[in-house]
């Protein structure tokens, strides 16, 4: 008799032995790309954007007087090595180094964008990048 139930019992066990499944890990990695437009300057020598408000009362009126200065001495150049962003709102977004060398590549390439650069003019540019901390990783450049 327990020769039977073991017999019997054998099969059971293996069904839940077989019946077990393969578990896995499963990482999923979102990364999240933004659009970035503005003037491309040259990274280096870029200075701040700064505002300035003074409040004044005189006689129970108060006035306020806000003076914005934007600095962008910093135009890029043919031979401009590192570069940042300075979007319309006045934020600055600066690239990581393997960006740096795909933006050098692309002002090459683009005739139309030498021209603006030995005119000293600026140059607008739309980005498609991620951000990672205070960089922004480049996927491209128009």
């Amino acid at each position: 008799m327990r020769k039977l139930a073991t017999v019997l019992a054998l099969p059971l066990f293996a069904g839940f032995i077989w019946a077990q499944t393969e578990q896995t890990t499963r990482t999923e990695t979102t990364t999240t790309t933004r659009d970035y437009s503005g003037t491309l300057v040259d990274a280096n020598c870029y200075k701040t954007h700064t505002v300035n408000r003074q409040t004044s009362s005189d006689e129970g009126r108060t006035t306020t007087r806000t003076e914005t200065t934007e600095k962008t001495e910093c135009p890029v150049t043919t031979e401009t090595t590192t570069f940042g962003l300075v979007t319309p709102q006045g934020q600055y977004v600066r690239f990581d180094d393997p960006s740096n060398t795909r933006v050098v590549q692309v002002v090459k390439n683009k005739k139309e964008w030498k021209r603006e650069m030995e005119g000293k003019e600026p140059i607008k540019v739309r980005v498609v990048g991620m951000p990672n901390g205070d960089l922004v990783v480049v996927r491209s450049i128009q």
